[in-house]
Order: C-alpha cells, then sequence, then structure tokens
C-alpha cells in the first residue's frame, strides 16, 4: 500500500557500478522500498551516467563521489533540486543541505580506515590517504540527519571512530537473477568443490584460505570467483574471474561449502546469498562475520590455519539443518527489513 504520494524522493545511486555489486543491489532494493512506500512517479535516482538495471526514473549528475571540490559542487546542486527525502545508499553525500529536508545516509562500512594495510602503498602515502578519507566522511557524517548501519560492528566503528550514534539495520538477502537454471560449469560436478566469491584486496584474506585449502586432504577443488586475485598456481584451484550471475547459480547449488576468510567485512552479504541456497558455510569469525548465527554458520578464526583444516576436512561430515536456515533467514527479507527502516527514519 502506498503512503504520502505527494512526497519526493531522492536516492543517491552514484555508487551503482556497471557490473552488479552489492552496493548496487542494495540501491536496488532500497529504491524498490520507497517506491512500494510512496510510488515510483516520485522516486528519482542520482547517478554519474546511465545503470540499465536500475529501476526507475534517472537523473544524471556529473560530480564524483569522492573528490572534496566535486562535493561542494555537489552540495550546491542538490539544494537546487526539489525532494523531501534524499537517501544515500553508501557512505556519500553532500557536506551540506537546504532546510525542511531529510537526509538519510547508509554506512556499509569503514574499512578503508579500520583494516591494517587496506591500502597498498608506501605507508605516508597510505596515512595521508586515511587521513584525507576521514576528514571527507566527517563533513557528509555531520550534515546527515539519520545514520543507517548494517550491522553492529559498522555501528561500533562510527561510533570509535566518529563518536556518532547510529541506527542498526541489516541488509537483506540478494537473490541471484538468472535467465536459466545452467547444468554445467567447467565441468564440475556436484559437490566436488568448495567456492569463494569476491574480490582479491588484501582484508579478504585469500592467501590464507588458500593455503589451508592445500595443507588439507581433500580430492576437492576450491574454486575462486572475482576479479583482482593473484593466481596461485595449483591444479586444485580454480580462478573464474568475473562470472555470470547463470554460473554464479550453478556453483552455490553444486558447491561442497561456501568459504569467507574474510579478515573484515561491514556486513558479508556474501553469506546470505550463499545460505539462501542452503550451501554449508564455513566464515571467519572476525568483524559482522560473527554476528551471524553460530547455528547456521561454521566459524573460524582467519588467523588460525588448523581450524579451517579441520572444517574442509571433516566437510561430508557435516549437515545442514534446511528448515533452521529457512527461519533464520526470513529475518533478511528485504520488505520485511524495509518496514523496519521506514517505521523508524521515515
Amino acid at each position: 500500500m502506498k503512503t504520502h504520494t505527494s512526497i519526493q524522493i531522492l536516492i543517491d545511486g552514484r555508487s551503482s557500478t556497471p557490473q552488479l555489486s552489492g552496493i548496487s543491489r542494495y540501491i536496488i532494493e532500497l529504491t524498490k522500498g520507497y517506491a512500494r512506500q510512496y510510488g515510483e512517479e516520485n522516486l528519482i535516482i542520482i547517478v554519474n551516467h546511465p545503470i540499465s538495471y536500475l529501476p526507475f526514473k534517472q537523473t544524471i549528475c556529473p560530480y564524483k563521489r569522492h573528490d572534496f571540490r566535486d562535493n561542494i559542487k555537489f552540495s550546491i546542486w542538490l539544494s537546487k533540486q526539489n525532494y523531501e527525502i534524499y537517501h544515500s545508499g553508501d557512505m556519500i553525500g553532500p557536506f551540506w543541505h537546504k532546510k525542511g529536508v531529510k537526509h538519510i545516509i547508509t554506512c556499509h562500512d569503514l574499512m578503508h580506515l579500520v583494516v591494517p594495510g587496506f591500502f597498498q602503498m608506501n605507508p605516508i602515502k597510505a596515512m595521508l590517504r586515511r587521513l584525507r578519507i576521514k576528514i571527507f566522511l566527517k563533513y557528509i557524517i555531520k550534515d546527515a540527519d539519520e545514520i543507517i548501519s548494517v550491522s553492529k560492528t559498522t555501528h561500533d566503528d562510527l561510533m570509535r571512530i566518529y563518536h556518532v550514534d547510529s541506527i542498526i539495520l541489516r541488509e537483506g538477502i540478494n537473490h541471484i537473477k538468472h535467465k536459466k537454471d545452467s547444468t554445467k560449469y567447467m565441468d564440475l560436478k556436484n559437490d566436488s568443490f568448495f567456492l569463494y566469491v569476491g574480490s582479491g584486496s588484501a582484508h579478504k584474506n585469500i592467501d590464507f584460505m588458500i593455503n589451508a585449502f592445500l595443507a588439507t586432504d581433500t580430492e576437492k577443488k576450491l574454486v575462486i570467483c572475482g576479479k583482482n586475485h593473484h593466481v596461485t598456481k595449483s591444479d586444485r584451484i580454480i580462478y573464474t574471474g568475473y562470472i555470470e550471475d547463470n554460473d554464479l547459480d550453478y556453483l552455490y547449488r553444486n558447491c561442497s561449502a561456501f568459504i569467507f576468510p574474510s579478515k573484515y567485512e561491514g556486513f558479508g552479504l556474501p553469506i546470505l546469498e550463499a545460505l539462501s541456497y542452503h550451501c554449508k558455510v564455513f566464515s571467519s569469525n572476525a568483524g559482522s562475520l560473527g554476528e551471524f548465527s553460530p547455528e547456521i554458520v561454521h566459524f573460524f578464526n582467519p588467523n588460525k590455519e588448523k581450524e579451517l583444516i579441520e572444517l574442509i576436512n571433516k566437510c561430508d561430515k557435516i549437515t545442514n539443518n534446511h528448515n533452521a536456515i529457512d527461519t533464520y533467514l526470513k529475518k533478511f527479507d528485504w520488505k520485511t527489513i524495509w518496514q523496519e527502516f521506514h517505521n523508524t527514519c521515515c
């Protein structure tokens, strides 16, 4: 049921990438929620360039997200728009806004500031970049009327670094949309491989996962999906690079277990994706990942290879309670989360 149809909504979708990402999917669900509540005719998405997969009307804004000069220009540009609610789907936004309108910012994580060695560069340059980001975000946070954190970890990081409170509202399950069921991918058979989906960034802890996997006695393969991975030469490891949803659907449906070794996550969306397929999930307990239920997810310390080795070796003896998973995932339904958000923030 739609209400308050006279309210004009601006969704800042400038973090959307040409290929679907976690942030992009979040922005999609955000726009759908606002459209259900206020009517899609009252909704406009701000983008830097047209994004084909984003629903509803888009308006082009030329100003970059993380540039001080451009953000001043963006703040001026935004002040000239007609709206009652502005919601940024990521930690971006103006340095100031006009009176009489509401600004909401979603913070997914502060990993640029909290993950040691996040920037692979000269330590002095890395320190200066972190300082620049910290100051930049300070002004965005100061301007916001409401800040949403997607986990307790992100909430606590915001409080510790910026001394600002936020509302904890989790993300929802992003069901993978595929045109048809894939029946084959690289001759990988059901239950013959472990799966990782994500980038090769340093905090993702990929070398740890690979070292642990190669130390096991399993005959299964390890399939690593995503960009920017350093390739370890082994006939036991398969790198797919970017992968289409049809093939990703097949891999989720047929893997022995999904492994997520990250040292820090603001939420851990791939875990929800894997659980929605009833995958066994072996996850690091670092950051927000430890907030998932230990009755559903099998945890390991991301600094202790022995714990992951043990999980991999005994994988076939581990059983999943599909009913328990389905019950647990109900609280990650986007419509339920939207209603919580609307009741709290709007």
